[in-house]
């Protein structure tokens, strides 16, 4: 048994985010599987972990954090890889960080289900999927501006970054989830997702190999 236990649901890209770090740092976790679709997210249990009924939440040092955010950023600082997912220079460290929080603050929370389910609700199918195209497409084109300035083998440089682990669960989620062609439309945000994709902490993190993945 490990003593880190991270609240997962396999489709939460949210807590992609956090597979792919604890992955690429090698650290051994236990998986607490939360279904969302089920609404166990709301049970009187999980409300004792995270109050705002949210995927990921994360148990270690005697502690447990919620928002992957704050959750990536403890990882970063209490088991820091070499070199470093946030970078020691401030100016990288604070570009990282931009690119993190245009896809953590200003992209994901639009694909939420709950938001996406409403809309649908009241203007149907092609309402939903206008809106998703529209707000998904404006966070990742923002993200590719940067990428495109600041990226080399990764999102920025060419040590992979929080910035990465970020990035590659919302490309996957437009691209895989919702079918958004992201090759037209932000070509170089597709080459990273491409190069990420063959990495073995992403492979190991992606949905399609998580133990709470619905049978086809």
């Amino acid at each position: 048994m490990s003593d880190i236990e991270l609240y997962s649901y396999f489709a939460s890209s949210c807590t992609f985010r956090l597979r792919i770090m604890l992955n690429y740092k090698g650290l051994d976790y236990d998986m607490k599987y939360v279904n969302l679709k089920a609404k166990e997210h709301f049970n009187e249990e999980f409300s004792k972990v995270n109050s705002m009924n949210q995927v990921p939440s994360i148990r270690l040092d005697g502690i447990t954090i919620s928002q992957s955010m704050v959750i990536a950023e403890y990882l970063e600082e209490t088991r820091p890889t070499e070199p470093p997912m946030l970078p020691k220079d401030p100016k990288t460290r604070a570009i990282v960080r931009e690119i993190a929080e245009i896809i953590n603050s200003g992209t994901q929370p639009n694909q939420n289900l709950g938001l996406i389910n409403r809309i649908e609700e009241l203007g149907g199918v092609d309402a939903k999927m206008a809106w998703i195209e529209k707000a998904l497409f404006r966070g990742l084109k923002a993200a590719e501006a940067l990428v495109e300035k600041y990226g080399g083998k990764y999102a920025v440089g060419d040590d992979l970054t929080i910035a990465d682990a970020f990035l590659y669960p919302q490309i996957y989620s437009a691209a895989v989830r919702f079918g958004l062609d992201v090759e037209k439309n932000c070509p170089i945000l597709h080459r990273l997702y491409k190069t990420l994709s063959e990495h073995p902490a992403v492979i190991a993190a992606s949905p399609d190999q998580q133990k709470d993945l619905p049978p086809a």
